[in-house]
């Protein structure tokens, strides 16, 4: 990977700390400053190829150090991506309007922070690369082909994989279902360039997804029939996307019709049989597998056999029996079970639940210490997520959040005492992000509650409840404290 500077800003030093260790794991030099002054001061000397600054900071706030950056012209090209904990949508649509490329929610899940870093980087790059090409004259019309199809690619790439960056149970949907499209293409017979044209239809099949609110695609259980309406509206979003790239038509095909089904009871349009074309309908196909193959936040990985079924089921109602067939084929051929989600992490029995292969030594010590902090009040599971599934960074995040209570007691006590209700806001918003990163989940709801009474301005509310959520993480900490020490952590 080529070598990429981000610089993070945030005043919650827990927070920093999450953001440093995911993305240096991945490679990436990691500057952190804890004020929108300091970065406005980093800026300088330093030109990071990205951005991720915090909405709530201390002093000036993130959208008025956008605003800074976006007015100086040697630095209004850098990306932003905004960080925070709220979950109104009315603040991610004024980061976006703001300037921002991008929004991710805090808690940081890494896959998620991950591939919106990686993508809006390579965006802006393929951005730069664009501006830099079109004021250059071409010395071959057959090499200046060439490289423009490559850039279609890679922008076809980046799209796809922003997509999949939307959903944190998806990574990889869409070039899976791109790569098993072209597969049955070319089992089908197919040319090659009919195969590549299937490819990157499949690539951006889902691309109206990014239309929908990041709360529905991720809900982990059952959608209500408003929210299954949302879903539904995708197909739309993704054609009214794609329409106007006339060299490409095709994309907006597979983006507005890879729900309809071939006995025309699909969705938006009811199209059936060979009047929906016929890149569409292998995209289906492929479509269903990978969602039957990968894990999902309402279903684990399917055993083979029980997908066999589901296709053998559903050909000439929801799927083309010829291509159904192709795909029971391709079944049939794995007899490794190969074609999935990440196939070397774990294995999946005849009961299609899936079993993890590596198997810590220390999985009875590691359950012990888990179990005492799930005994103290802690959510171990969320915790877990938040910190790449690593003991070891969990327990340094709880060392963390242990050390700096104190602080956060001490900030919001003399907040109430001088009556200041802005600074208020500011520390049990930070006090929100951090519960709910080590899973103190009464803690974070608590905390949420008391930051909209701050902006609803009902004082009485917070004089009266901060002295509980206070008394809370005392005890929480005191949990957290005492596993510690016992398990020599």
């Amino acid at each position: 990977m080529e070598h990429y500077r981000v610089a993070v800003i945030d005043d919650d030093k827990g927070n920093l700390k999450v953001a440093d260790r995911i993305l240096s794991l991945y490679g990436y030099t990691v500057d952190c400053l804890d004020s929108g002054e300091a970065l406005l001061d980093y800026v300088k000397e330093n030109k990071p190829d990205l951005i991720l600054l915090d909405v709530h900071l201390k002093g000036m706030d993130g959208f008025e150090t956008l605003q800074k950056l976006k007015s100086n012209h040697e630095l209004r090209d850098i990306p932003v991506i905004f960080l925070t904990a709220d979950t109104e949508s009315d603040t991610e649509t004024k980061a976006l309007t703001a300037g921002a490329s991008d929004f991710v929610v805090k808690p940081f899940v890494a896959s998620v922070l991950l591939l919106r870093v990686k993508n809006t980087i390579e965006l802006n790059k393929l951005q730069r690369d664009l501006k830099s090409e079109a004021k250059k004259l071409s010395s071959s019309i057959i090499e200046e082909h060439r490289r423009n199809e490559r850039l279609s690619m890679q922008v076809v790439q980046t799209l796809a994989g922003a997509v999949d960056a939307k959903d944190k149970y998806t990574n990889g949907h869409s070039t899976r279902v791109a790569e098993y499209s072209r597969e049955i293409a070319r089992s089908a017979g197919l040319s090659e360039k009919e195969q590549e044209k299937i490819y990157m239809m499949g690539l951006l099949h889902d691309i109206g997804k990014i239309g929908v609110p990041d709360y529905v695609i991720n809900k982990p259980t059952k959608l209500t029939p408003e929210e299954f309406d949302m879903i539904k509206t995708h197909p739309g979003v993704g054609y009214d996307i794609l329409k106007n790239i006339s060299e490409m038509p095709q994309l907006a095909v597979a983006a507005r019709w890879h729900h309809e089904r071939y006995d025309g009871t699909g969705y938006p349009d009811g199209l059936k049989g060979e009047d929906i074309p016929m890149e569409v309908r292998i995209i289906t196909v492929a479509d269903a597998y990978d969602a039957m193959s990968s894990r999902r936040s309402y279903h684990d990985v399917y055993a083979q056999e029980y997908i066999r079924s589901e296709f053998r089921n559903n050909m000439g109602t929801q799927f083309d029996p010829k291509f159904a067939q192709i795909m029971l084929d391709m079944i049939d051929e794995d007899t490794e079970y190969s074609m999935r989600e990440d196939p070397d992490s774990y294995r999946v029995g005849d009961n299609g639940v899936t079993v993890e292969q590596n198997i810590n030594s220390d999985k009875e010590l590691v359950f012990g210490f888990l179990s005492m902090l799930e005994a103290g009040g802690l959510d171990t599971a969320i915790g877990m997520k938040y910190c790449m599934n690593d003991t070891e960074f969990y327990a340094e995040m709880l060392n963390e959040y242990t050390g700096s209570s104190d602080d956060r007691i001490r900030h919001l006590e003399e907040c109430i005492a001088c009556g200041n209700v802005e600074q208020y806001r500011v520390y049990v918003h930070s006090l929100k992000s951090a519960s709910k990163t080590i899973g103190a989940i009464s803690i974070s709801e608590s905390a949420a509650k008391l930051e909209e009474a701050a902006v609803n301005g009902d004082w009485k509310l917070i004089v009266d409840t901060t002295p509980d959520v206070i008394a809370e993480l005392r005890g929480t900490v005191g949990s957290i404290l005492m596993a510690m020490s016992i398990y020599g952590l």
